[in-house]
């Protein structure tokens, strides 16, 4: 009776055109703060909200130039793109200070909305950054005393997809850099972070000369070897103001360069044929319910089944390796095996 239940249900899968999943987290924007003290009609202060959390969303996914493509998107068109809305103040009153909402945000409007406006997005979204910052003043090289770069770089950090480690000092890093003083360009980056397995490393070399900062940087983003060089100037600014103006400019720059390399083309989807063995009754729907979970992940298809294994077409964007590491989050491991790619549930 159990199996003649369970070939029901997946009967019922098995003749759906597609399971088109739901959104997640990364077009969401939670916790949208807007200050209500001069503000009186609840409307207002929602319709401020969109408004806010589409550029934070916006800014989150897209490359600086396709941001300000798309910053003069209008309120009738940003309220389309949503699906939901949540009010987490615990009541709206005219003496409240602030006012916070959850954004939810439709992904397939989204993915449309970027399709006609030709514009790729990032999937990035709670990217760790190892990052070391070289500070060069008169010929000096300071590493981790006197830097105000080491020493601040995430004093002001507030909550965002991109957070930074910064390696603690060790006698084996300020031995690499006195033997690379000659040439700091050249240093080998997965030696001098080799304790640490993060995918995404970064040498920022920051030479003051007056009234001009030169910086170089030197990283590997997703694996790959990428230089960059920024020119900052003070314009007047007092020094602490200055220094931080360097920090913001070398982290824009990075969310770019990051941005750049988890590019996701909505026009362009990829499938993948999978095989799924029925090791159990509920493998199939364990299955479905971590894949929810997925951004990349639009839907899948059932192709075949039978009572020991289903062939499975997911329709997703951005690279294999990619989803390869989106599906191990969700502890779905995806291996090549007699020529066909198959899936087990962890």
């Amino acid at each position: 009776m159990k199996n003649l239940i369970y070939i029901f249900c997946i009967i019922i899968i098995l003749f759906k055109t597609g399971n088109v999943l739901s959104n997640s987290n990364l077009f969401s924007v939670n916790n949208i703060e807007i200050g209500s003290k001069k503000i009186k009609n609840k409307e207002n202060l929602v319709n401020r909200a969109f408004k806010k959390g589409f550029n934070e969303l916006t800014d989150r996914l897209l490359l600086k130039e396709d941001f300000k493509k798309i910053s003069t998107t209008n309120l009738d068109q940003i309220k389309k793109l949503i699906s939901h809305y949540q009010i987490i103040s615990p009541n709206f009153r005219e003496d409240n200070q602030n006012f916070n909402v959850n954004i939810y945000f439709d992904k397939e409007k989204i993915h449309n909305f970027f399709y006609e406006n030709n514009i790729l997005y990032s999937d990035v979204l709670d990217v760790e950054v190892m990052l070391f910052p070289l500070l060069e003043n008169n010929k000096q090289f300071f590493f981790y005393t006197k830097n105000y770069f080491y020493d601040n770089w995430n004093k002001n950090e507030s909550e965002g997809a991109i957070q930074y480690v910064l390696p603690v000092e060790t006698l084996e890093n300020i031995r690499q850099i006195e033997m690379n003083k000659e040439n700091i360009l050249k240093l080998d980056l997965v030696n001098f972070f080799k304790e640490y397995e993060n995918e995404n490393k970064v040498f920022a070399i920051i030479q003051l000369d007056g009234d001009t900062a030169k910086v170089f940087l030197n990283s590997i983003i997703s694996g790959k070897k990428l230089n960059k060089n920024l020119l900052v100037k003070r314009e007047g600014k007092k020094k602490e103001i200055f220094y931080n103006h360097i920090i913001n400019e070398i982290k824009n720059t990075l969310k770019d360069m990051i941005k750049s390399q988890n590019l996701i083309d909505v026009r362009t989807p990829s499938f993948l044929n999978v095989k799924l063995r029925l090791e159990n009754n509920n493998n199939l729907f364990e299955f479905e319910k971590r894949l929810i979970n997925i951004d990349l992940v639009e839907n899948y298809f059932i192709q075949k089944l039978n009572k020991d294994y289903v062939l499975i077409k997911i329709k997703y964007h951005g690279k294999i390796s990619k989803i390869m590491s989106k599906l191990n989050t969700q502890k779905i491991k995806l291996k090549k095996a007699d020529g066909e790619w198959q899936i087990n549930l962890n």
